[in-house]
């Protein structure tokens, strides 16, 4: 099997392509896999440094904006599109693919443009609980279309015979694979295995309202409710988030049960170690923390496109496993508030990881990659 995989912009889009690739990389029957996306683009950082070869093409998103010079701006846009298609119709062409994967983002609207016009079948994955506009689009023509949540799959199904599979988001190697004892151990953190433990990120990039509400809240967390806090502030606010927390809490940055980092590439063991998370609403994000059973305080981010994390919360809130504090509310009041309600209730915790579980689909890049196999042995 040969195959072209493609998707881009945010890690929502990579990760699950990434895994996905990298799964049918290690089959033995499989000659090739490619990964098309954005010159200049994460993935064109990401892919290569995880083995998977990489070919790049010059796009940029559609523009929204409503002024005067929208209309040349998207005229621009349609050339750029065309001559993306026209790019990758030439990259198809030479790879002669069995088979391609879309994630969705921008990046992935010409790649199956092209593939749908040389006939070569391709799969669209979903990795949000509302669509994508990129998917929306394609998903008309496509072999098979996978989802990670069950929201919004009826409404890529735009034929009566087309095949929908809820198979989750494919995640990373280990994660879900770790008990909390190993994880305490692999990060070097000497907290006691039934230390109650609330993990705290708001991604690479980090969340300025999440840390803000967080610096307010930490000393009722760690004196009053006795939890431990993981607190992984994002890489460029790491320095103005400690600062505010001396200029409120002088001193309690040394807490022995705070545990700040502006990043951290292992986590497995971070969300192995969680007995609860506040994050924002990531399709990747919820994916990971549904696989290890992490009840979730999920905070969306509000400029999100088409409003996709406040959707992705939603559907976990309907399923039981999380608590919604939206954006415009994510003070250290409401998020104590919020906490209390939480932690003192233990039964209630628990059927929050419960339902989270429900939730995880830790056989998603295995039933993706069966998904392939199949359109692939079909073309055949």
């Amino acid at each position: 099997m040969k195959l072209v995989v493609t998707g881009g912009g945010t890690g929502g889009h990579i990760y699950p392509a990434l895994a996905v690739a990298q799964a049918v990389q290690a089959l033995p029957e499989v000659e090739s896999v490619t990964y098309i996306g954005r010159l200049g683009g994460l993935e064109s950082e990401l892919v290569p440094q995880n083995g998977i070869a990489f070919e790049g093409i010059h796009f940029y998103g559609m523009p929204r904006e409503k002024n005067i010079a929208l209309l040349l701006r998207y005229a621009g846009w349609c050339y750029s599109l065309y001559q993306a298609r026209i790019l990758a119709q030439k990259i198809l062409k030479r790879l002669k693919p069995d088979v391609v994967f879309g994630t969705g983002g921008y990046v992935s609207a010409p790649v199956l443009l092209a593939a749908e016009s040389l006939r070569i079948p391709y799969v669209v994955h979903e990795p949000d609980a509302k669509p994508g506009l990129v998917n929306k689009m394609m998903s008309k023509y496509a072999a098979v279309i996978t989802t990670s949540f069950s929201e919004g799959a009826e409404s890529l199904k735009q034929k009566p015979n087309q095949k929908v599979v809820v198979t989750g988001n494919p995640i990373r190697g280990a994660i879900g694979k770790l008990s909390k004892a190993e994880a305490l151990r692999q990060l070097g953190i000497a907290w006691p295995v039934e230390q109650q433990i609330l993990l705290v990120t708001g991604g690479s990039q980090g969340a300025r309202r999440i840390n803000q509400a967080v610096v307010e809240a930490l000393p009722a967390l760690l004196n009053e409710h006795g939890l431990a806090v993981v607190h992984l502030t994002g890489k460029i606010l790491y320095d103005e988030t400690l600062e505010a927390l001396e200029a409120q809490s002088p001193g309690l940055k040394d807490h022995p049960n705070y545990w700040v980092r502006p990043y951290s590439g292992d986590m497995a063991a971070l969300l192995a170690l969680a007995d609860l998370a506040i994050c924002r609403a990531g399709s990747l994000s919820l994916s990971e923390m549904a696989v290890c059973g992490v009840p979730t305080i999920l905070v969306p981010y509000p400029y999100a496109a088409a409003n996709h994390q406040f959707e992705n919360a939603l559907a976990c809130v309907r399923a039981g496993s999380a608590i919604l504090l939206e954006d415009k509310n994510c003070t250290g009041e409401d998020l104590l508030k919020t906490m209390k309600y939480v932690v003192e209730d233990p039964e209630g915790l628990k059927r929050m990881r419960e339902a989270a579980l429900t939730l995880g689909h830790p056989d998603a890049t295995e039933k993706i990659v069966e998904c392939l196999q199949s359109v692939a042995q079909r073309k055949a």
